[in-house]
């Protein structure tokens, strides 16, 4: 159980900018793939561990950043752990879904053969332990924050309407969103500054991606789409510029209804999900590199510094599986993913 050490703001971005100069970025990262097999990844990674295969490796690397990210909540004070605090849900809700694709799928598997996250305590509210047979109904009503919780329950209304996951999905991703809204709310006018870029582009990254796929991959409404929207981080409400891509049917059409700052990086990016997707998290790991550098005496440095740690694992996930599957160094180049130059 972590206990709260509250310590000053200075020291903390310091020891986070300590951190940040063992990030495996760049060459560091690359430099991973001279080793050929998971075990040679796996020392290197966790020199003083045992981790068994892809899905234990992939696992740890997780919780590592799960257990960074709830360092900063430790050593801050109110209101500032707040928002930290919402970083670390998202994990847990990543949990969620798919513990809820598994009671869907009416499979049984144990936890230790799922990819889930042990979220440290005290921000793990959902324990996954063998022959547990709650319904979806019992598992969205057992979450324990209100807002998380409210949201899941819209989520579940229009599954049980239509059948389709993803809208319990969304509902989780928006709870998500709502919980980062509410904390930044009570943040001191210069951290609100701080973080204010950087949240609103993860937001509209989200919404963009979900509209897509709602409207282009699953043809839902534009109504439930618009519904599950994940609110603007600094308003707390849904942008009016969701709703009018909502009412789009076309990739073209629904990415010129975008806000400016993302619909002019994707004009030269063929009209293809992946393609959007990617150019998207190269636009926000510059941001956050921006954020993070140019911080110096408030939280956007830590925000900047949780989002660069973010990118660095989605990068070393495809490191366990260039090294899984042999692949070439210029192949995982294509799959790693680099700031926006």
């Amino acid at each position: 159980m972590l206990t709260k050490i509250e310590t000053g703001l200075d020291f903390l971005i310091a020891k986070a900018r300590a951190l940040h100069s063992q990030a495996y970025e760049g060459d560091r990262l690359m430099a991973l793939l001279r080793h050929r097999t998971l075990v040679e990844l796996a020392g290197e990674l966790f020199p003083n561990e045992a981790v068994a295969g892809h899905m234990g490796l992939q696992r740890r690397l997780v919780e590592r950043y799960a257990a960074s990210i709830a360092q900063l909540w430790r050593y801050l004070k109110a209101p500032r752990d707040r928002f930290f605090a919402a970083l670390v849900a998202r994990l847990q809700i990543e949990n969620m879904k798919l513990w809820l694709r598994m009671r869907l799928a009416g499979r049984e598997d144990l936890p230790e053969q799922l990819p889930l996250i042990r979220v440290p305590e005290p921000f793990r509210w959902l324990e996954f332990v063998p022959g547990r047979t709650d319904s979806v109904g019992e598992l969205v009503n057992g979450i324990p924050d209100r807002t998380l919780r409210q949201s899941a329950l819209e989520g579940l209304l229009l599954y049980n309407e239509t059948g389709l996951p993803i809208h319990l999905e969304a509902g989780l991703d928006r709870g998500y969103f709502r919980l980062l809204a509410e904390s930044i709310a009570v943040l001191p006018s210069a951290d609100r500054k701080a973080v204010a870029t950087l949240a609103e582009f993860e937001a509209a990254l989200y919404n963009l991606m979900f509209v897509l796929r709602g409207r282009v991959n699953y043809t839902l409404e534009a109504g439930s789409v618009a519904s599950l929207a994940a609110p603007d981080p600094m308003t707390g409400h849904v942008p009016s510029w969701v709703r009018a891509a909502a009412r789009e049917g076309g990739v073209r059409d629904i990415v010129a209804a975008a806000p400016r700052p993302i619909r002019d990086r994707l004009g030269e990016v063929p009209p293809e999900l992946p393609a959007i997707e990617r150019r998207l998290w190269r636009r926000y790991y510059a941001m956050a590199n921006r954020t993070y550098f140019g911080s110096l005496f408030d939280i956007g440095c830590l925000y900047g510094y949780a989002a660069v740690r973010r990118m660095e694992l989605a990068n070393l996930i495809t490191a366990v599986e260039v090294v899984r599957y042999g692949l070439s160094p210029e192949e995982a180049r294509q799959r790693f993913v680099s700031p926006e130059a």
